[in-house]
């Protein structure tokens, strides 16, 4: 869509589950509903998407994307990294199965597992994150366009009117 429309688009990184917080314990019927969701959005949108609880944080992935972009492939990775979690029930804040993510679309396995470990980017993470609380976004994904925005999964014709 994005190439299409001629839309530039900027990731922003958003931590549903802020890193170093623990998550908290709902009942059975909160993760059936949970898990029904992602399955009605998953018929509704067209793409395979399966409930995976094995991430609960996702900071070193958001870092990775960071990494990605400066080799520009931050598309690419936000794609693989999607892909991991909702269609390979991979743990997406693991360094090893970012690194390896990171590989399958060209990026410098060690270069990369550099940057994870000593947190070169977390700093760019967290200014994202203080930004997403500043103008109150708390849902992802979110899409803003000029002054405009909306939280939560859209079509592609919704988005294209913002």
């Amino acid at each position: 869509m994005a190439k299409e429309n001629d839309i530039e688009i900027e990731w922003k990184a958003f931590e549903l589950r802020p890193e170093g917080e623990t998550t908290a314990e709902h009942s059975p019927e909160y993760y059936e509903q949970a898990k029904a969701n992602v399955d009605r959005m998953s018929k509704h949108y067209g793409i395979e998407m399966r409930w995976n609880d094995k991430s609960k944080h996702s900071r070193h992935a958001l870092e990775g994307a960071k990494f990605a972009k400066e080799y520009g492939k931050e598309n690419e990775y936000h794609d693989a990294v999607f892909r991991a979690h909702f269609q390979q029930d991979k743990t997406i804040n693991d360094i090893d199965t970012l690194v390896e993510i990171g590989e399958s679309i060209g990026l410098d396995k060690e270069s990369l597992r550099e940057a994870l470990v000593t947190g070169r980017y977390e700093e760019q993470v967290l200014a994202d994150v203080q930004l997403a609380r500043e103008i109150g976004i708390s849902a992802v994904p979110c899409y803003i366009s000029g002054t405009k925005g909306v939280m939560g999964a859209q079509t592609y014709d919704s988005l294209l009117h913002y």
